[in-house]
């Protein structure tokens, strides 16, 4: 059964975040993931500066129901 071990990768070589307790020269294999959420926090702001800046004349819910009933092509 494998260990997932949290790495940072630096000056070209894979260093683990915390302190591993492995023999030396042990070997494995590194797993990349995208960190998602970096993205989705930073365009959640931007959204947030845009709505600060959007004046809203309507009620957004009636906007909602309205967009709903309209007929799209």
């Amino acid at each position: 059964m494998g260990k997932v071990i949290e790495v940072v990768y630096e000056n070209g070589v894979f260093k683990p975040v915390k302190k591993v307790t492995l023999p030396e020269k042990t070997q494995g294999k590194v797993i990349v993931e995208e960190k998602l959420m970096g993205n989705i926090e930073e365009i959640s702001r931007e959204i947030d500066e845009v709505l600060k800046e959007t004046k809203v004349d309507k009620d957004p819910l009636e906007v909602l129901l309205e967009m709903r009933k309209r007929q799209w092509d």
